[in-house]
């Protein structure tokens, strides 16, 4: 293990943050409690100063966190409402073949009316979207009877040109990720605004499960979304006699 001298005192400021002050009440916001995080408190100031720092909000002010008490009010609030635990989409129905039917495809098979979907909102600029894509192939592989379908926007949450060369030329690039079908939103955002907005989910990747058209899941690759999927699989399932 490196000593603390070959490391860079920023990073090590920046872990001691989300070590001490941050990951250990980030998720306590409907249940918090003042005196664990004063003494965490107490402990970061004891840690920055031996990392070198007599004066932590040197750093934390260029954050928008001048002062401890700001840090406790943004905990205590907690996430904003798509991020919060328990959270559902208001978006309860997707009719699949009226939002990717201005689309154009990009590669990977069309649409044909698979009772099980999922959509994939995504853009070539979002790193957690391409961590995603590996996943979503070897789910495509494993439940062949499910359409996955990518709905690629770069301009999803601020305007960019429209290029589906550029997105065949990238998915071409990382076929060995993207082994589903890879749609291109329209210019105007057709499925961003008919599906994707409608969701109230504010980031991507945006994974979409529907049977039957009915919404089951709404939010990043999780372990949620895999249950999700699964029983949504099961339950278009033949039964049996």
């Amino acid at each position: 293990m490196a000593d603390n001298a070959e490391v860079n005192p920023k990073e090590l400021f920046q872990n001691a943050f989300n070590d001490i002050l941050w990951e250990p009440f980030e998720d306590n916001y409907d249940n918090w409690q003042e005196e664990p995080f004063w003494a965490a408190v107490e402990q970061f100031k004891i840690k920055t100063k031996e990392i070198g720092y007599d004066d932590p909000f040197v750093i934390l002010a260029d954050y928008k966190m001048p002062t401890y008490e700001i840090i406790r009010d943004k905990l205590k609030e907690g996430p904003v409402g798509c991020f919060r635990r328990g959270w559902v989409s208001p978006l309860k129905n997707v009719d699949v073949a009226g939002a990717i039917g201005p689309l154009e495809l990009l590669s990977g098979r069309k649409y044909n009316g698979e009772r099980v979907v999922v959509l994939d909102f995504w853009a070539t600029w979002c790193g957690p979207c391409l961590e995603s894509a590996p996943i979503l192939s070897e789910l495509a592989e494993k439940y062949p009877e499910v359409a996955i379908l990518s709905i690629n926007n770069e301009a999803v949450f601020s305007p960019k040109p429209y290029a589906p060369e550029v997105i065949s030329k990238f998915l071409e690039e990382n076929k060995d990720k993207f082994r589903y079908s890879a749609y291109i939103d329209t210019a105007e955002g057709h499925a961003r605004d008919t599906v994707y907005k409608k969701t109230a989910y504010i980031a991507i990747p945006c994974l979409i499960v529907t049977l039957d058209g009915e919404v089951k899941y709404v939010g990043p690759e999780s372990k949620e979304f895999k249950a999700a999927l699964e029983g949504a699989v099961k339950a278009a399932a033949p039964k049996e006699k």
